[in-house]
């Protein structure tokens, strides 16, 4: 069974070998990389491509992980999800937007329904959020969506601003 997720404004589902395009079009861009992980270098259309296929892995071994595809009347607006946090055993949310959809409120909208999605689909205990520390922006969406900053961590080989939220009682 494969994720889907409606907003407001936007369609969450996850991304298929067409979708090359759309990502690229956040992952190729230095200024969306950034602050993803420990820093990432744009992606190349065949690295995209690789990476489609590695989500596409995910989605089959954990349902309802992984990037989603947003979209808002069809027009691609970003990508949010769910993943394992590579050291430790929590589990965070992450999302990236292409350049010209920032400062629309679309990573709150799809934070806050992939966030809802992970206590009420997959009922998790608790969801984290690491931005670095320089990424206000990022921490702002996380705060809106309902999570409180923890301090920080080491992550992806840096350290981190940690957020998180708790499963609603």
């Amino acid at each position: 069974m494969s994720t889907t997720l409606q907003t407001r404004r936007l369609s969450l589902r996850e991304f298929t070998p067409d979708d090359v395009d759309d990502l690229l079009r956040s992952d190729g861009d230095a200024r969306v990389m950034r602050y993803l992980a420990n820093g990432l270098a744009p992606r190349t259309r065949d690295e995209v491509e690789a990476s489609i296929g590695r989500l596409a892995k995910l989605y089959r071994e954990r349902p309802g992980y992984s990037l989603l595809h947003a979209s808002d009347a069809g027009l691609y607006v970003g990508a949010c999800g769910l993943f394992d946090v590579p050291e430790g055993d929590g589990v965070e949310i992450a999302y990236r937007l292409p350049f010209d959809c920032w400062g629309r409120g679309y990573a709150t909208e799809m934070a806050a329904a992939v966030l809802a999605h992970g206590f009420d689909t997959l009922s998790l205990d608790r969801i984290l959020g690491l931005t670095w520390p320089e990424n206000v922006a990022s921490q702002r969406v996380l705060t809106k969506i309902g999570m409180q900053p923890c301090g920080v961590e080491k992550h992806y080989g840096r350290e981190m601003h940690v957020f998180a939220a708790g499963r609603p009682r």
